[in-house]
């Protein structure tokens, strides 16, 4: 973390950290996807959070016209080799696209909206809990 953020956040206690943010008693830290930057954000100036999906839906698409001709190709009963083949071919695009999913926390502000970098859903999940949390403690 920069020197000026640690100057401000001295004193406070993390409650929770992942590469998308750190949440403290009051504050999170959010690096920012756009710029770079990292944003300190007060739990009262929050007005909503959300977590914002990324996926490949081709990579599925892909997958079921894979499984279609590898089923198609068993039915033929000539071809059990290929089937077995292009089966399997589907497979790995299942798997690709269950590995490339991705998601970012939204956090609707006052007057501006700041979207954090991008994580796996469980770490987009656990800073919207630990922020709600941390924000009913406070209130």
């Amino acid at each position: 973390m920069d020197d000026a953020i640690l100057n401000i956040l001295a004193g406070e206690t993390v409650v929770h950290a992942n590469p998308l943010a750190i949440v403290t008693r009051k504050y999170l830290v959010v690096r920012d996807e756009v710029r770079g930057a990292q944003e300190i954000i007060g739990f009262q100036s929050i007005r909503a959070m959300r977590k914002v999906n990324s996926t490949n839906p081709a990579l599925l698409a892909i997958s079921a016209g894979l499984f279609t001709i590898a089923a198609a190709a068993y039915s033929s009963h000539e071809a059990y080799e290929v089937s077995g083949a292009v089966g399997l071919i589907g497979l790995f695009f299942v798997l690709g696209y269950f590995s490339t999913r991705r998601a970012t926390v939204l956090l609707l502000l006052e007057d501006q909206r700041i979207e954090s970098r991008k994580g796996s859903y469980r770490e987009a999940i656990s800073i919207i809990r630990a922020v709600e949390r941390m924000s009913q403690e406070t209130a």
